[in-house]
């Protein structure tokens, strides 16, 4: 069984912290075999992870990924190489997602404060059914409720916008060590989750750090 982490941000996210460097380390250190990196509405920092990771001769696997913002909340990409419009209807974003050869998760899809979509569409290949930043836990028992109910494919991802977050949610996953053999077993549902929430002082210092960030997008939305 490999074990990721597939939902990471890095600094290529406007609310990520660290570099790709820093998260691909982490993710060795805590004996990863692979992660995903799922910036927001870009793939730039997956693409970047894939050639770091072979820069640094680190034993692991990263496969490119995005957080697109759709028009009714938000929906991983994982395996695209190629960015997707943000703000399109969620049916119309998930055909581009397959028509580049990605697989679809919906994340956090019932947190009423992350952008979650309230429901599960039919379509996705998985469902994110535990999100290591869902502190109270209620979310991630409904979206667990719901992936049963429909028969899909469960997986975990941290939710990570700082490297100490990597690997609090991880998705043991039953494949061979290559991203195409990993995707489809995803899809197969041939996975186990491993997962905590984050420790709140973690939690804590992440949201302090973003309080500046907030307050200058508020400040120069309402000038």
């Amino acid at each position: 069984m490999l074990r990721f982490d597939l939902h990471i941000h890095s600094n290529f996210s406007r609310d990520g912290y660290d570099s790709v460097d820093t998260i691909l380390k982490r993710a060795k250190e805590i004996g990863l075999h692979g992660i995903a990196i799922t910036d927001h509405n870009t793939v730039e920092g997956g693409l970047v992870g894939v050639e770091r990771a072979r820069d640094l001769r680190l034993d692991l696997m990263v496969i490119p990924g995005v957080e697109v913002s759709t028009a009714e909340g938000h929906l991983v990409a994982l395996g695209i190489t190629k960015d997707i419009p943000p703000d399109l209807p969620v049916d119309e974003t998930i055909k581009i997602i397959k028509g580049l050869g990605g697989i679809v998760i919906v994340p956090h899809p019932f947190h009423p404060f992350r952008h979650g979509l309230g429901y599960v569409p039919k379509d996705v290949d998985a469902v994110e059914v535990y999100n290591s930043r869902s502190i109270l836990g209620y979310s991630n028992e409904r979206a667990r409720n719901a992936a049963a109910c429909m028969g899909m494919s469960m997986v975990a991802g941290s939710d990570a916008h700082t490297a100490a977050m990597v690997g609090y949610a991880i998705t043991e996953i039953n494949a061979k060590p290559d991203v195409g053999d990993v995707l489809d077993a995803i899809k197969a549902g041939d996975t186990k989750i491993r997962a905590k929430k984050i420790p709140l002082h973690i939690f804590a210092k992440q949201s302090i750090r973003g309080v500046p960030r907030r307050m200058h997008r508020f400040i120069s939305k309402h000038r």
